[in-house]
Formats: structure tokens, sequence, C-alpha cells
């Protein structure tokens, strides 16, 4: 039966990565971007509650703040994919643990990046 189950995993795995993970990832950045956009628009604001309204929202999305200046914010994620994960388990085991070596040693952290301009 897991071997049936096994089977399966990995064509479902690639249907959400090419079709469903890869087509959410624009949305995803772009929530990021129009908040960016609204935060640099609002000037009633000055350059330190935009820094801080910029690094809540890193905070609330499980970011973790790397850099923090007068001039930028950055944060960076690391993503986990399950659809890779999923297709990983369906390569017979072997390919979940090359997964999460690349998930822990390889693969770059997503990175948000927000530009305080002076006042």
């Amino acid at each position: 039966m897991s071997q049936v189950i096994m089977m399966f995993l990995f064509p479902i795995g690639l249907y959400f990565y090419f079709f469903v993970e890869r087509r959410d990832k624009p949305k995803y950045q772009k929530i990021f971007d129009d908040f960016g956009e609204k935060i640099k628009q609002d000037s009633a604001l000055n350059n330190e509650e935009k820094r801080e309204q910029y690094t809540q929202m890193l905070h609330q999305n499980g970011y973790t703040v790397t850099e923090s200046s007068q001039t930028k914010v950055r944060g960076e994620k690391r993503i986990l994919s399950m659809s890779l994960l999923a297709m990983s388990i369906g390569a017979y085991y072997v390919g979940v643990l090359v997964y999460l070596a690349y998930y822990f040693w390889v693969q770059k952290p997503n990175v948000v990046e927000y530009i305080l301009e002076d006042d």
C-alpha cells in the first residue's frame, strides 16, 4: 500500500510545484511590495516609524530581520516547499534526506528588503 502512495506522491508534488507554488510566489511577493508602497506613500510617518512598520510586518510573517539601518530594513526566511518534499518522498525516502540537506545547507532564504528614503 505504501508503494502505491509513494508512486502517486511524485506526480502530485510535480503538479503542486509547477502549477500552485510557482504561480503563487509572485502573489506572495506582491503582498510585501504593496505594503512597502503603502508605507512609502504615507507622508504622516517619519523614517523611524516607517522602519518600525517594516520590521513589524517582517516579524508577523515569520521573517528574521537581518539588517536594520537608517536606510533599509532586510528580512530573511527559509520557505519549506511541501511539493518538493512530496516529490522527494515519492523518490523512495532517499529523496527526503537529499531535500532536507538542500533545505538546511544549500537553499538561499527568501529576502524581503525595504529601502527608506530621506524625508
